[in-house]
């Protein structure tokens, strides 16, 4: 025996329908299109849209980069440095994924706000402020590689401004030991700030 439907029923069962043809819609027309994007054939090769810098412009970016920001946490917070780098040092391991889960926890709260549509106001000035956050507590990283040569701030700039600068020149393996030192940085830096 069939119950008596509700309109709120039949509207149901039709927005499921339309939903329903909707999106065989979609999958009739993804797949008309990328059938006719792999039948083409021939034509000129794609070309690369980002110009690349040579390589000693980004090795001379990091370096100066590293010399004015460094330079500036000595000058401005020498005695907050030298506790920030100590702790680098001491504990490089723990300060690294502390700086890895940092990362992590940003892009994935910024990553969760952005689904929901109206988190996305809060994300974007999540992200940029991590940005820049980031930007400046990695070079702790660079003055305690620094500080592994000699504990004079000007040498340990100095060490720091060209570990920094090869790093930013090397193209592969460079990246890496700039993501591990900035990483130690950050990590020291949040670390330094939690206790």
């Amino acid at each position: 025996m069939k119950l008596p439907s509700t309109s709120t029923d039949r509207l149901a069962e039709r927005s499921l329908s339309a939903a329903a043809s909707l999106f065989g819609l979609a999958a009739v027309a993804l797949v008309c299109s990328s059938t006719t994007v792999a039948a083409q054939t021939g034509g000129p090769e794609p070309t690369d849209t980002v110009p690349e810098l040579p390589w000693f412009v980004e090795g001379i970016t990091a370096g100066v980069m590293t010399l004015v920001i460094g330079g500036l946490l000595i000058m401005i917070a020498e005695s907050t440095t030298r506790r920030v780098t100590d702790r680098a040092l001491d504990e490089p391991g723990i300060a690294f994924l502390y700086g890895v889960g940092s990362l992590i926890a940003v892009i994935g709260s910024a990553f969760l706000l952005a689904i929901t549509g109206i988190g996305i106001v809060i994300a974007v000035p999540l992200l940029l402020g991590y940005a820049i956050v980031a930007l400046i507590t990695l070079e702790f990283g660079y003055l305690a590689t620094g500080r592994l040569v000699d504990d004079d701030w000007p040498v340990a700039l100095a060490v720091a401004v060209v570990v920094s600068a090869v790093s930013g020149a090397v193209p592969v393996l460079g990246g890496i030991v700039a993501f591990v030192i900035g990483s130690i940085g950050i990590g020291a830096a949040i670390r330094q700030f939690l206790s």
